[in-house]
């Protein structure tokens, strides 16, 4: 990945989350709402006989968003069940880190899966997920962020962010590429002979970076894996707290019209 940040004028296209009409291969531009959008991430595993049904739920959730409520959902595949019987191939030792960075803030005894969070916060039932989402979907947010992608090559997309924030301190950016759509036949472990489907899997998570107070952009490059589908393929971007990881603002929007007229 290239990055640089270059100081830019804010410039917000719309005051709702929307995603400009695009051909295929132009460039899609999608812009945060005037309230908050929270991540809400699950932590996950292959491995992990407990999960299926919160992946389940994070699907669902995916499927009810735009009709009711607005949420960023993410779903972190973490390495410490790899041990156990099934390597999960969307596994990272950095989801784990990212996972005990969220336990330290909740003030977790241990880590585990499934675990959901919402912007930050450790939840404990559906219910709760719901209500915490709505209520920050009526929160003015302090960060606007406004996303563009497009395809360098096949194999390549490009992307520029441009932030505006007004939150008065620093915060933390992150840029993170999903898959939705994968169907896995489970050949060990606990989930051995069960078929699972993922959805919002993490496929890139970038580093963080800082998010200056005021207008600021950053720019970047991603390498697409082999493997990835990039039909079912979204981009994410998030901007965070650095004290408790509360979502400042994220957006998000569907790669498939970059690569549509390879698999018309």
């Amino acid at each position: 990945m290239r990055e640089s940040r270059i100081r830019c004028r804010w410039l917000l296209l719309a005051l709702c989350v929307a995603t400009a009409p695009a051909r295929a291969g132009e460039p899609v531009v999608v812009s945060s709402a005037e309230t908050v959008t929270p991540m809400v991430e699950l932590y996950t595993s292959e491995g992990c006989s407990s999960c299926p049904p919160a992946d389940r739920f994070l699907a669902k959730l995916g499927t009810l968003i735009g009709q009711d409520f607005r949420a960023v959902p993410l779903a972190f595949h973490v390495d410490y069940w790899n041990r156990l019987g099934w390597p999960d191939p969307f596994s990272s030792s950095r989801y784990t880190e990212r996972q005990r960075l969220v336990a330290y803030r909740n003030r977790q005894s241990s880590i585990y899966t499934p675990e959901l969070v919402v912007s930050g916060r450790e939840a404990r039932n559906g219910a709760w997920i719901f209500d915490r989402i709505r209520e920050l979907n009526d929160t003015p947010a302090s960060m606007h962020i406004e996303l563009q992608v497009d395809r360098e090559d096949p194999d390549r997309i490009r992307a520029e962010i441009v932030f505006g924030n007004d939150a008065g301190r620093e915060a933390l950016g992150y840029v993170a590429i999903y898959e939705n759509g994968i169907i896995r036949e489970i050949g060990g472990g606990e989930n051995r002979g069960a078929t699972l489907y993922h959805e919002f899997v993490v496929r890139y998570w970038s580093e963080p970076y800082t998010v200056d107070i005021g207008e600021s952009s950053t720019r970047l490059e991603v390498d697409i894996g082999a493997d990835w589908e990039r039909k079912n393929l979204g981009m994410a971007v998030v901007a965070v707290d650095p004290g408790d990881g509360a979502t400042l603002q994220a957006v998000r929007v569907p790669l498939d019209i970059l690569y549509k007229n390879n698999y018309e």
